[in-house]
Protein backbone atom coordinates (compact mmCIF):
# COMPACT_ATOMS: atom_id res chain seq x y z
CA UNK A 1 0.00 0.00 0.00
CA UNK A 2 3.00 2.35 0.83
CA UNK A 3 4.23 1.98 -2.69
CA UNK A 4 1.33 2.40 -4.26
CA UNK A 5 0.74 5.94 -2.35
CA UNK A 6 4.36 6.94 -3.26
CA UNK A 7 4.00 6.05 -6.52
CA UNK A 8 0.61 7.73 -6.65
CA UNK A 9 2.37 10.69 -5.43
CA UNK A 10 5.10 11.16 -8.05
CA UNK A 11 2.63 10.48 -11.03
CA UNK A 12 1.25 13.93 -9.43
CA UNK A 13 4.42 15.43 -9.56
CA UNK A 14 5.41 14.03 -12.81
CA UNK A 15 2.10 15.83 -14.33
CA UNK A 16 2.56 18.76 -12.56
CA UNK A 17 5.84 19.30 -14.02
CA UNK A 18 4.54 18.27 -17.26
CA UNK A 19 1.50 20.37 -17.56
CA UNK A 20 3.92 23.60 -16.36
CA UNK A 21 6.69 22.58 -18.79
CA UNK A 22 4.02 22.66 -21.97
CA UNK A 23 2.53 25.83 -20.62
CA UNK A 24 5.71 27.78 -20.48
CA UNK A 25 6.84 26.19 -23.91
CA UNK A 26 3.49 27.19 -25.68
CA UNK A 27 3.98 24.35 -28.10
CA UNK A 28 7.06 21.12 -27.88
CA UNK A 29 6.94 17.74 -29.02
CA UNK A 30 6.83 14.96 -26.75
CA UNK A 31 10.25 14.14 -27.60
CA UNK A 32 11.37 17.61 -26.56
CA UNK A 33 9.19 17.13 -23.45
CA UNK A 34 11.06 14.40 -22.61
CA UNK A 35 14.05 15.77 -23.11
CA UNK A 36 13.30 19.28 -20.89
CA UNK A 37 11.78 17.77 -17.84
CA UNK A 38 14.05 14.14 -17.88
CA UNK A 39 11.45 11.71 -18.11
CA UNK A 40 11.42 8.31 -20.30
CA UNK A 41 9.15 8.56 -23.19
CA UNK A 42 6.94 5.54 -21.98
CA UNK A 43 6.67 7.81 -18.53
CA UNK A 44 5.61 11.16 -20.96
CA UNK A 45 2.92 8.87 -22.59
CA UNK A 46 1.53 7.71 -19.50
CA UNK A 47 1.44 10.86 -17.71
CA UNK A 48 0.37 12.85 -20.46
CA UNK A 49 -2.73 10.43 -21.52
CA UNK A 50 -4.66 11.76 -18.36
CA UNK A 51 -4.25 15.62 -19.19
CA UNK A 52 -5.07 14.97 -22.64
CA UNK A 53 -7.96 13.00 -22.00
CA UNK A 54 -8.94 15.89 -19.31
CA UNK A 55 -8.75 18.30 -22.04
CA UNK A 56 -6.86 20.21 -20.66
CA UNK A 57 -3.34 19.51 -23.12
CA UNK A 58 -4.22 19.24 -26.19
CA UNK A 59 -2.67 18.35 -29.87
CA UNK A 60 -2.34 21.35 -32.29
CA UNK A 61 -0.76 20.13 -35.53
CA UNK A 62 3.17 19.26 -36.54
CA UNK A 63 6.56 20.75 -35.79
CA UNK A 64 9.53 20.26 -38.05
CA UNK A 65 11.62 16.48 -38.34
CA UNK A 66 14.85 16.14 -36.51
CA UNK A 67 15.79 13.64 -39.12
CA UNK A 68 15.63 14.09 -42.89
CA UNK A 69 12.56 12.38 -44.29
CA UNK A 70 11.22 11.59 -40.98
CA UNK A 71 8.02 11.69 -39.28
CA UNK A 72 7.24 15.26 -38.26
CA UNK A 73 6.12 15.16 -34.32
CA UNK A 74 2.87 16.01 -32.97
CA UNK A 75 3.25 19.01 -30.95
CA UNK A 76 1.17 19.73 -27.46
CA UNK A 77 -0.01 22.99 -25.86
CA UNK A 78 -1.80 23.65 -23.06
CA UNK A 79 -5.60 24.37 -23.62
CA UNK A 80 -5.84 27.97 -22.32
CA UNK A 81 -9.40 28.28 -22.22
CA UNK A 82 -10.28 24.60 -20.58
CA UNK A 83 -11.22 26.23 -17.53
CA UNK A 84 -11.34 30.41 -16.73
CA UNK A 85 -10.59 32.66 -13.59
CA UNK A 86 -11.94 35.22 -11.86
CA UNK A 87 -9.89 37.65 -10.57
CA UNK A 88 -10.94 40.65 -8.03
CA UNK A 89 -8.91 43.05 -6.34
CA UNK A 90 -10.15 45.18 -3.36
CA UNK A 91 -7.20 47.30 -2.57
CA UNK A 92 -9.27 50.46 -2.29
CA UNK A 93 -12.99 52.13 -3.25
CA UNK A 94 -12.27 51.33 -7.07
CA UNK A 95 -12.62 47.60 -7.21
CA UNK A 96 -11.22 45.61 -10.04
CA UNK A 97 -12.94 42.56 -11.83
CA UNK A 98 -11.32 40.26 -14.71
CA UNK A 99 -11.98 37.37 -16.78
CA UNK A 100 -8.78 35.84 -17.84
CA UNK A 101 -8.40 31.98 -19.54
CA UNK A 102 -5.63 29.99 -17.30
CA UNK A 103 -2.84 32.05 -19.74
CA UNK A 104 -3.71 34.77 -18.31
CA UNK A 105 -5.35 35.99 -21.21
CA UNK A 106 -7.49 39.14 -19.83
CA UNK A 107 -11.12 38.40 -21.19
CA UNK A 108 -13.41 41.40 -19.84
CA UNK A 109 -11.95 43.61 -17.30
CA UNK A 110 -14.25 47.19 -15.62
CA UNK A 111 -13.64 48.85 -12.59
CA UNK A 112 -16.61 49.60 -10.40
CA UNK A 113 -16.59 51.96 -6.99
CA UNK A 114 -17.61 51.04 -3.79
CA UNK A 115 -18.58 53.79 -1.12
CA UNK A 116 -16.68 52.82 2.19
CA UNK A 117 -19.95 53.14 3.81
CA UNK A 118 -21.94 50.52 1.97
CA UNK A 119 -22.52 47.50 4.47
CA UNK A 120 -21.52 44.25 4.24
CA UNK A 121 -24.88 43.08 2.13
CA UNK A 122 -24.18 45.97 -0.39
CA UNK A 123 -20.68 44.81 -1.44
CA UNK A 124 -21.52 40.89 -1.47
CA UNK A 125 -24.48 41.54 -3.76
CA UNK A 126 -22.05 43.93 -6.29
CA UNK A 127 -19.67 41.21 -6.65
CA UNK A 128 -21.95 38.57 -7.01
CA UNK A 129 -23.41 40.84 -9.60
CA UNK A 130 -19.66 41.78 -11.27
CA UNK A 131 -18.84 38.05 -11.62
CA UNK A 132 -22.28 36.98 -13.24
CA UNK A 133 -21.50 39.93 -15.91
CA UNK A 134 -17.95 38.90 -16.13
CA UNK A 135 -19.30 35.45 -17.09
CA UNK A 136 -21.96 36.46 -19.40
CA UNK A 137 -19.73 38.22 -21.10
CA UNK A 138 -18.21 35.30 -22.70
CA UNK A 139 -21.09 33.04 -22.47
CA UNK A 140 -19.76 30.72 -19.76
CA UNK A 141 -21.01 29.11 -16.58
CA UNK A 142 -20.52 28.94 -13.41
CA UNK A 143 -18.73 25.41 -13.99
CA UNK A 144 -16.74 26.93 -16.57
CA UNK A 145 -14.67 28.69 -14.10
CA UNK A 146 -11.47 26.86 -12.19
CA UNK A 147 -11.07 29.93 -9.61
CA UNK A 148 -12.24 32.98 -8.18
CA UNK A 149 -8.77 34.61 -6.76
CA UNK A 150 -9.53 37.95 -4.18
CA UNK A 151 -6.97 40.62 -3.06
CA UNK A 152 -7.37 42.54 -0.28
CA UNK A 153 -5.61 44.30 2.12
CA UNK A 154 -4.65 42.33 5.48
CA UNK A 155 -4.14 38.93 6.28
CA UNK A 156 -6.99 36.30 6.24
CA UNK A 157 -6.82 33.21 8.41
CA UNK A 158 -8.76 30.60 7.29
CA UNK A 159 -8.32 27.86 9.73
CA UNK A 160 -8.94 30.68 12.64
CA UNK A 161 -12.08 31.84 10.68
CA UNK A 162 -10.24 35.32 11.30
CA UNK A 163 -9.39 38.60 9.48
CA UNK A 164 -6.72 41.10 10.09
CA UNK A 165 -7.24 43.92 8.48
CA UNK A 166 -7.30 48.10 8.66
CA UNK A 167 -11.12 49.02 9.84
CA UNK A 168 -11.89 50.61 6.45
CA UNK A 169 -11.69 47.00 5.21
CA UNK A 170 -13.64 45.66 7.87
CA UNK A 171 -16.88 45.93 6.34
CA UNK A 172 -15.53 43.18 3.46
CA UNK A 173 -15.95 40.49 5.98
CA UNK A 174 -13.73 38.16 4.00
CA UNK A 175 -14.07 35.18 5.49
CA UNK A 176 -17.73 35.48 5.32
CA UNK A 177 -17.73 36.61 1.69
CA UNK A 178 -15.27 34.03 0.96
CA UNK A 179 -17.70 31.31 1.58
CA UNK A 180 -20.83 33.02 0.14
CA UNK A 181 -19.18 33.36 -3.33
CA UNK A 182 -18.05 29.74 -3.40
CA UNK A 183 -21.86 28.50 -2.41
CA UNK A 184 -23.60 31.46 -5.22
CA UNK A 185 -20.93 30.11 -8.22
CA UNK A 186 -19.74 26.48 -6.77
CA UNK A 187 -16.14 27.45 -7.47
CA UNK A 188 -13.16 27.60 -4.89
CA UNK A 189 -12.38 31.03 -4.17
CA UNK A 190 -8.83 31.98 -2.77
CA UNK A 191 -7.92 35.05 -0.99
CA UNK A 192 -4.62 36.42 -1.01
CA UNK A 193 -2.96 39.59 0.13
CA UNK A 194 -2.76 42.71 -1.96
CA UNK A 195 0.91 43.17 -1.77
CA UNK A 196 1.51 39.81 -1.96
CA UNK A 197 -0.30 39.34 -5.13
CA UNK A 198 1.16 42.62 -6.92
CA UNK A 199 5.06 41.01 -5.83
CA UNK A 200 3.99 38.11 -7.80
CA UNK A 201 2.53 39.85 -10.58
CA UNK A 202 5.50 42.22 -10.71
CA UNK A 203 7.60 39.15 -10.82
CA UNK A 204 6.14 37.26 -13.45
CA UNK A 205 5.16 40.19 -15.80
CA UNK A 206 6.90 43.20 -14.76
CA UNK A 207 9.71 44.86 -13.61
CA UNK A 208 11.27 41.76 -12.00
CA UNK A 209 10.92 39.22 -14.52
CA UNK A 210 14.31 38.89 -14.26
CA UNK A 211 14.90 38.98 -10.72
CA UNK A 212 15.28 36.10 -8.02
CA UNK A 213 14.64 37.92 -4.99
CA UNK A 214 12.70 41.40 -4.68
CA UNK A 215 10.14 42.83 -2.51
CA UNK A 216 7.51 45.13 -3.69
CA UNK A 217 6.20 47.99 -1.87
CA UNK A 218 2.56 49.55 -2.02
CA UNK A 219 2.63 52.74 -0.51
CA UNK A 220 -0.73 55.04 -0.38
CA UNK A 221 -3.53 54.20 1.46
CA UNK A 222 -1.41 51.43 3.39
CA UNK A 223 2.06 50.49 3.52
CA UNK A 224 2.67 46.93 3.22
CA UNK A 225 5.87 45.00 1.57
CA UNK A 226 5.57 41.56 -0.57
CA UNK A 227 8.57 39.52 -0.36
CA UNK A 228 9.98 37.45 -2.90
CA UNK A 229 12.88 35.01 -1.91
CA UNK A 230 14.33 32.69 -4.55
CA UNK A 231 11.94 32.97 -6.65
CA UNK A 232 9.23 31.89 -3.99
CA UNK A 233 6.77 33.93 -2.27
CA UNK A 234 7.91 34.72 1.81
CA UNK A 235 4.55 35.19 4.02
CA UNK A 236 6.16 33.93 7.49
CA UNK A 237 5.04 31.83 9.89
CA UNK A 238 1.64 33.42 10.50
CA UNK A 239 1.01 34.91 6.79
CA UNK A 240 2.00 38.59 8.42
CA UNK A 241 5.68 38.88 6.44
CA UNK A 242 6.03 42.09 5.14
CA UNK A 243 3.93 44.15 7.39
CA UNK A 244 5.88 47.39 7.26
CA UNK A 245 3.03 49.37 8.20
CA UNK A 246 4.20 48.68 11.68
CA UNK A 247 7.55 49.66 11.41
CA UNK A 248 8.47 52.44 14.19
CA UNK A 249 9.45 56.23 13.23
CA UNK A 250 9.21 58.20 16.40
CA UNK A 251 10.49 56.93 20.00
CA UNK A 252 10.52 60.35 21.55
CA UNK A 253 6.97 59.69 22.79
CA UNK A 254 4.86 57.30 24.78
CA UNK A 255 3.15 56.73 21.68
CA UNK A 256 5.50 55.74 19.10
CA UNK A 257 4.44 56.67 15.32
CA UNK A 258 4.36 53.94 12.66
CA UNK A 259 5.54 54.49 9.54
CA UNK A 260 1.81 53.92 7.96
CA UNK A 261 0.34 56.68 10.21
CA UNK A 262 3.34 59.52 9.51
CA UNK A 263 3.42 58.96 5.40
CA UNK A 264 -0.26 57.56 4.38
CA UNK A 265 -2.52 59.10 2.39
CA UNK A 266 -4.67 60.10 5.22
CA UNK A 267 -1.56 61.58 6.88
CA UNK A 268 -0.83 63.49 3.95
CA UNK A 269 -4.03 64.60 3.84
CA UNK A 270 -3.90 65.72 7.42
CA UNK A 271 -0.54 67.52 7.34
CA UNK A 272 -1.78 69.57 4.41
CA UNK A 273 -4.79 70.48 5.96
CA UNK A 274 -3.18 72.00 9.30
CA UNK A 275 0.30 73.18 7.81
CA UNK A 276 0.16 74.61 4.03
CA UNK A 277 0.24 77.90 3.16
CA UNK A 278 -2.88 79.83 1.75
CA UNK A 279 -1.99 79.81 -1.64
CA UNK A 280 -1.69 75.97 -1.51
CA UNK A 281 -5.19 75.26 0.51
CA UNK A 282 -6.89 78.01 -2.01
CA UNK A 283 -5.39 76.07 -5.33
CA UNK A 284 -6.96 72.82 -3.54
CA UNK A 285 -10.22 75.04 -3.80
CA UNK A 286 -10.42 74.58 0.37
CA UNK A 287 -12.97 75.06 2.11
CA UNK A 288 -14.12 72.44 -0.03
CA UNK A 289 -13.39 68.92 0.58
CA UNK A 290 -9.81 68.48 -1.40
CA UNK A 291 -8.81 64.40 -2.59
CA UNK A 292 -5.79 62.71 -2.99
CA UNK A 293 -5.71 63.41 -6.86
CA UNK A 294 -6.12 67.04 -6.35
CA UNK A 295 -3.29 67.27 -4.31
CA UNK A 296 -1.58 64.88 -7.33
CA UNK A 297 -2.60 67.18 -9.72
CA UNK A 298 -1.13 70.59 -7.82
CA UNK A 299 1.86 68.63 -7.22
CA UNK A 300 2.19 67.99 -11.23
CA UNK A 301 1.64 71.86 -10.98
CA UNK A 302 4.58 72.26 -8.58
CA UNK A 303 3.33 73.63 -5.72
CA UNK A 304 6.73 73.67 -3.25
CA UNK A 305 4.51 72.78 0.00
CA UNK A 306 3.57 69.33 -1.63
CA UNK A 307 7.09 68.60 -3.01
CA UNK A 308 8.01 69.06 0.77
CA UNK A 309 5.39 66.42 1.70
CA UNK A 310 6.52 64.42 -1.07
CA UNK A 311 9.93 64.76 -0.04
CA UNK A 312 9.47 63.59 3.81
CA UNK A 313 7.59 60.49 2.46
CA UNK A 314 10.36 59.63 0.75
CA UNK A 315 12.96 59.75 2.94
CA UNK A 316 10.54 57.64 5.47
CA UNK A 317 10.41 55.17 2.67
CA UNK A 318 14.14 55.47 1.91
CA UNK A 319 14.97 54.43 5.23
CA UNK A 320 13.17 51.67 5.31
CA UNK A 321 13.92 50.35 1.92
CA UNK A 322 17.84 50.51 3.47
CA UNK A 323 17.02 48.31 6.89
CA UNK A 324 14.78 46.14 4.73
CA UNK A 325 17.63 45.57 1.93
CA UNK A 326 20.53 45.02 4.25
CA UNK A 327 18.03 42.61 5.95
CA UNK A 328 16.63 40.16 3.66
CA UNK A 329 19.43 41.07 0.37
CA UNK A 330 17.33 41.44 -2.02
CA UNK A 331 18.38 42.12 -5.41
CA UNK A 332 15.74 44.57 -6.57
CA UNK A 333 12.69 46.97 -5.11
CA UNK A 334 9.75 47.62 -6.87
CA UNK A 335 7.73 50.82 -5.27
CA UNK A 336 3.84 50.89 -6.23
CA UNK A 337 0.61 51.93 -4.79
CA UNK A 338 -0.92 55.32 -5.00
CA UNK A 339 1.89 57.08 -4.05
CA UNK A 340 3.22 54.94 -7.88
CA UNK A 341 1.96 59.29 -9.24
CA UNK A 342 5.16 60.85 -6.72
CA UNK A 343 7.69 58.45 -8.53
CA UNK A 344 9.58 60.70 -10.60
CA UNK A 345 10.55 62.81 -7.50
CA UNK A 346 10.61 60.08 -4.70
CA UNK A 347 12.92 57.63 -6.72
CA UNK A 348 15.89 59.15 -7.08
CA UNK A 349 15.73 60.95 -3.34
CA UNK A 350 15.13 56.98 -2.12
CA UNK A 351 18.13 55.30 -4.03
CA UNK A 352 20.08 58.16 -2.79
CA UNK A 353 19.48 57.19 0.69
CA UNK A 354 19.72 53.29 -0.18
CA UNK A 355 23.08 53.86 -2.20
CA UNK A 356 24.28 55.90 1.18
CA UNK A 357 23.01 53.82 3.93
CA UNK A 358 22.54 50.48 2.68
CA UNK A 359 25.17 47.67 3.33
CA UNK A 360 24.45 46.17 -0.31
CA UNK A 361 22.31 48.75 -2.13
CA UNK A 362 20.36 47.61 -4.62
CA UNK A 363 18.50 49.61 -7.22
CA UNK A 364 14.83 51.27 -6.13
CA UNK A 365 12.14 51.27 -9.16
CA UNK A 366 8.67 52.02 -10.28
CA UNK A 367 6.46 49.47 -10.46
CA UNK A 368 5.61 48.56 -14.67
CA UNK A 369 1.77 46.98 -13.98
CA UNK A 370 0.90 50.03 -12.14
CA UNK A 371 -2.56 49.08 -10.94
CA UNK A 372 -2.69 45.66 -12.42
CA UNK A 373 -0.10 44.07 -10.70
CA UNK A 374 -1.93 42.09 -7.75
CA UNK A 375 -4.50 41.48 -11.06
CA UNK A 376 -1.79 39.48 -13.01
CA UNK A 377 -0.56 38.10 -9.13
CA UNK A 378 -3.95 36.87 -9.19
CA UNK A 379 -3.76 35.18 -12.25
CA UNK A 380 -0.68 33.82 -11.56
CA UNK A 381 -1.70 31.59 -8.33
CA UNK A 382 -4.86 30.90 -9.62
CA UNK A 383 -3.33 28.71 -12.48
CA UNK A 384 -1.07 27.46 -10.32
CA UNK A 385 -3.41 26.88 -7.44
CA UNK A 386 -5.43 24.80 -10.90
CA UNK A 387 -2.61 23.16 -12.43
CA UNK A 388 -2.01 21.14 -8.63
CA UNK A 389 -5.91 20.20 -8.11
CA UNK A 390 -5.85 18.90 -11.45
CA UNK A 391 -2.70 16.72 -10.96
CA UNK A 392 -3.64 15.65 -7.61
CA UNK A 393 -7.13 14.47 -8.85
CA UNK A 394 -5.42 10.88 -8.68
CA UNK A 395 -3.93 10.75 -5.41
CA UNK A 396 -8.05 11.15 -3.75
Amino acid sequence: MKSTVNQTHVRSINQRVILESIFQADTISRASLSRLVNLSKVAITENLSFLLDLGIVQEVGTGKSQVIGGRRPILLQLNKDYKYIVAIDLEDEDVVFCLANLAGEIQNKFTIQVSISSPYSVRLELVENAISVLLSSRNLLPQDVAMIAISSPGVVHLHEDNYQANEQFQNWQMIKLMHEIETCFATHVMIVNDVNAAAIGEHHFGTGRTSSSLLFISCGLGVGAGIILNQSLHEGESKSAGEIANFITDTNTDHPISLEKRINIEALLKRILHEAPENTLTALGHPKPFTFHDVVDLWREGDDFINDCVDDIARNLGIAISNIISLLNVDLIILGGQYHAFSKRTLPLINRIVENTAFSPVPVVATQLKGDASIYGLLTLARNKVFQEICDQNIK
